[in-house]
């Protein structure tokens, strides 16, 4: 029981940092996405289409679940 339990709590600490929320990466890709959305038109044509995706890919991009986005620099 005991090796059960360290073996759980081992992988909740393992895991836990896999995953660990940038606000600073979450910034910088809201940024550059607006960006890539102003140049391309997205941002004025479908403001709120284009803020849930940011909101989306950036959340994603911050947690460390993927490695580019559009405009990344």
């Amino acid at each position: 029981m005991k090796k059960l339990l360290g073996i759980l709590v081992l992988g909740l600490l393992l895991s836990s940092n896999a995953y660990a929320y940038d606000s600073t990466k979450y910034a910088i890709c809201y940024g550059e996405m607006t960006n890539a959305h102003k140049a391309r038109g997205l941002h004025k044509s479908n403001r709120a289409l284009s803020i849930k995706i940011k909101e989306t890919v950036c959340k994603s991009y911050a947690n460390g679940e993927h490695n580019s986005y559009e405009g990344k620099q």
